[in-house]
């Protein structure tokens, strides 16, 4: 009796979920809830940062450096930290009433993040791009909880991806200026470049783009100001740095060594660097394998986040999509699944107080930092399988 009752359960939840529309529609309704949620209680504060942020652009007020702001309920909002670009296109949702450009920009970033993954290429099944879905869902929401940025930056990684791999550099290039302008975390994908053909036409669109975003703000702010308007965004940013605060691979590094927090932005890039010259090494591999551009997405999607200077828990979500990306394209062990299921755990159920009692959260994730350290061990692999495999099918 009960083999028959969870057959019939999960062939219900097979059924609910065998097309994009069905799909769609079942996160929607968890979207619209949580929106709902958060405008009825006037506890949408990230928004309220995105729209003191827009208006202060155009009223000629320094967002960074001139920052005074309270929330609806009268407490002090954190400081905006986003790009010049982002007040310009966050316009329409910042001149809507707070209910209701909540909703519009929950809405929008969710259907967003679903269509970048059902519109992935084609080497990846419906079915495959279901389980990215499912499988980072509880991060998605949990951004969508916050009102975050994040499930966008995590879209234009994947719109990009797929730009790419239909040969359309102009627009690819384009949306990656458009996330690193906004949060710096999309312009790394430049790198990407490498792989495809036409490469220095795509190098040239990335200069006049560039240029051409980097002067955008213009249309209100003064052509002297423009300069000291983009350092007084840098400086905010980095003051908000903390490998304590924060969720990267220096939390758990800095409780014991503080003295590497300083160097911190410099490994980083290190890292990079040392994954570049790796991928040079073996750049005709990347150039005629698709499943080992798609393991570089991964890898990259989860290197801003894990070695980032302001990764928080929810922009997990940017590294689990990359991580299941790659998972996808990999020759898996059982080590292999075993981790991908302990990440989801730890990642994106242990986050959930309604899903985890908040001092269980709290000692895993905060005190031993667990989530972090066996992302990082996962990150690891993921490098070292991803450089000493040979696969080249799926072209």
């Amino acid at each position: 009796m009960g083999n028959l009752m969870l057959s019939n359960f999960l062939c219900g939840i097979k059924k609910l979920t065998e097309t994009k529309r069905r799909i769609y529609i079942i996160g929607f309704f968890f979207a619209f809830l949580i929106t709902l949620k958060e405008a009825t209680r006037l506890s949408y504060n990230t928004f309220q940062i995105f729209s003191h942020g827009t208006l202060d652009f155009w009223t000629g007020i320094n967002p960074y450096s001139g920052w005074n702001h309270l929330s609806i309920l009268g407490k002090p909002l954190d400081v905006f930290l986003y790009g010049p670009l982002f007040s310009i296109l966050f316009t329409p949702f910042a001149l809507l009433p707070g209910w209701l450009g909540v909703f519009c920009w929950n809405i929008f970033t969710y259907t967003l993040f679903y269509l970048s993954v059902f519109t992935l290429p084609d080497q990846f099944s419906f079915d495959k791009k279901k389980f990215i879905f499912f499988f980072t869902a509880l991060l998605l929401f949990s951004s969508l909880l916050s009102v975050q940025f994040n499930p966008v930056v995590t879209a234009i990684f994947l719109f990009s991806f797929t730009l790419l791999e239909k040969k359309r550099g102009f627009w690819a290039v384009l949306l990656i200026f458009l996330s690193g302008f906004i949060k710096v975390y999309g312009i790394f994908q430049l790198a990407m470049l490498l792989f495809y053909p036409r490469f220095w036409k795509n190098v040239l669109y990335a200069v006049l783009i560039g240029i051409a975003l980097l002067l955008l703000p213009l249309v209100h702010i003064p052509a002297n100001e423009l300069l000291p308007y983009y350092h007084s965004w840098f400086v905010t940013v980095m003051h908000q740095a903390n490998a304590l605060r924060f969720y990267s691979i220096y939390r758990p590094i800095c409780t014991f060594f503080k003295s590497i927090e300083p160097l911190a932005g410099l490994v980083s890039i290190g890292v990079l660097f040392v994954i570049l010259v790796f991928t040079l090494i073996k750049l005709k591999l990347f150039k005629e394998s698709f499943l080992h551009r798609a393991q570089f997405l991964g890898i990259l999607m989860s290197w801003v986040i894990l070695f980032g200077l302001g990764s928080e828990r929810h922009t997990y979500v940017i590294a689990m999509v990359g991580y299941a990306i790659w998972y996808l394209c990999s020759s898996t062990t059982r080590l292999d699944k075993v981790l991908l299921w302990i990440n989801f755990v730890f990642l994106g159920i242990l986050p959930i107080d309604i899903l985890c009692p908040s001092a269980v959260s709290n000692l895993i994730l905060a005190k031993l930092n667990l989530g972090i350290i066996v992302f990082a061990i996962t990150w690891l692999i993921m490098v070292y399988k991803t450089y000493t495999s040979h696969i080249t099918s799926q072209t």
